[in-house]
C-alpha cells in the first residue's frame, strides 16, 4: 500500500535552495533510510513529510493518516532537569490528550503495551535520567509507537549512543518493521543501513534512490556513491573496511579504490572493534 508520494519538491530559506526536484513514493512495506552530509537538507525533508514545515501541495498521502506517524527527533529531552518516568514520557506519545488532561488505565495499559513492544516494560517506573542512551531511545520509540502508530520516522536514533546500543535499535527496528510497521530514518552509518534497510535514499539536496539491498547490489551503490558524490567519504560516515577479511570483497575493492584515488592510507583511519553480519570490520576516519 502506498503511503505517501512526493512529486518534484522543492524548498527555499533564505534565497538558498535547500531541496532540489524531490520525487519519492513511500510503501508500507518500505524500510527506507536517508544518508547524506550535514546539511543536505535531511532533517528539513523529514519535517516537511510532517507538516512541521509549509510546502506547496507536492507531497500527497494515500494510505496513511498524519496522526498515524510516529516521530522520533534526534534531540529529545531538551531540559536535562526535567526528568519525568518513564511511562510518563510514554504517555505524552497519546495525541488525543489535551494538556492538563488526566490519562485513564486504558492509556497506562496502552503505554505499558508500547513498552513492552521495545523490551522497556520493567523500567515503567524509572526516572528517565536513570537510563542509558540506548534505553532512553527504546522509550521514545515506544512514545512514537503508543497511539496507533503505522509508520515511524526517526532523526539519527543511534547518533548519541555506542556501537552495540546501535545495532541494537536497528535490530528493534528491524523487528517492528516485520510486525507490519514502515520504518524511514535518518542516519550517518552506510554500515547499519546497508543492513538493515531495503530502500537507500542519497540526499545531498537532490535525492539518489536505491531499491535493491542484495549483496551484489549493495555493491554497486557503494560504487555509484563513491564515483558520483566523491564528498560522502568527507562527512562522519562509517567507510566500508578496506581491511576485510574476506576474499573477493566487492565493498572492499570499491573502498581500495577510493584510497587510491583520494591518495589517503590506511593509518588514516582509526578501527572500531566490532562486526556487523556483511562485512568484518567499521572504520572511520581519523582526522
Amino acid at each position: 500500500m502506498l503511503f505517501f508520494e512526493i512529486s518534484n519538491l522543492n524548498y527555499a530559506y533564505n534565497n538558498e535552495t535547500i531541496l532540489k526536484n524531490i520525487n519519492l513514493s513511500y510503501d508500507s512495506k518500505d524500510f527506507l533510510s536517508i544518508i547524506g552530509p550535514n546539511g543536505a537538507g535531511k532533517s528539513t525533508l523529514v519535517k516537511l513529510i510532517l507538516g512541521l514545515l509549509k510546502t506547496k501541495k507536492t507531497i500527497s498521502f494515500h494510505g496513511l493518516k498524519k496522526n498515524e506517524i510516529g516521530y522520533v527527533p534526534q534531540h529529545t529531552l531538551a531540559n536535562p532537569n526535567f526528568c519525568p518516568r518513564v511511562i510518563e514520557i510514554v504517555l505524552m506519545g497519546l495525541v488525543n490528550k489535551k494538556i492538563f488532561g488526566f490519562y485513564s488505565k486504558k492509556d497506562k495499559n496502552k503505554a505499558l503495551e508500547a513498552l513492552a513492544s521495545v523490551g522497556m516494560q520493567d523500567f515503567w517506573d524509572r526516572k528517565i535520567n536513570e537510563l542509558s542512551g540506548g534505553q532512553k531511545q527504546r522509550v521514545f520509540i515506544a512514545r512514537a509507537l503508543v497511539d496507533e502508530c503505522k509508520m515511524l520516522i526517526l532523526d539519527e536514533p543511534t547518533a548519541s549512543v555506542d556501537s552495540k546500543s546501535a545495532i541494537q535499535i536497528f535490530e528493534l527496528l528491524s523487528s517492528l518493521h516485520e510486525k507490519g510497521i514502515g520504518i524511514l530514518l535518518i542516519c550517518h552509518d552506510i554500515n547499519l543501513v546497508l543492513a538493515y534497510s531495503d530502500k537507500i535514499a542519497y540526499l545531498n539536496k537532490e535525492l539518489f534512490l536505491h531499491t535493491n539491498t542484495k549483496e551484489k547490489d549493495k555493491s554497486v551503490f557503494l560504487k555509484h556513491l563513491y564515483e558520483n558524490h566523491s564528498h560522502f567519504c568527507d562527512v562522519e560516515m562509517s567507510l566500508n573496511s578496506c581491511f576485510c577479511d574476506e576474499e573477493n570483497c566487492e565493498k572492499k575493492k570499491i573502498c581500495e579504490q577510493e584510497f587510491a584515488r583520494r591518495n589517503l592510507k590506511k593509518s588514516n583511519f582509526k578501527k572500531e572493534n566490532f562486526c556487523l553480519k556483511f562485512c568484518k570490520g567499521y572504520f572511520k576516519k581519523n582526522m
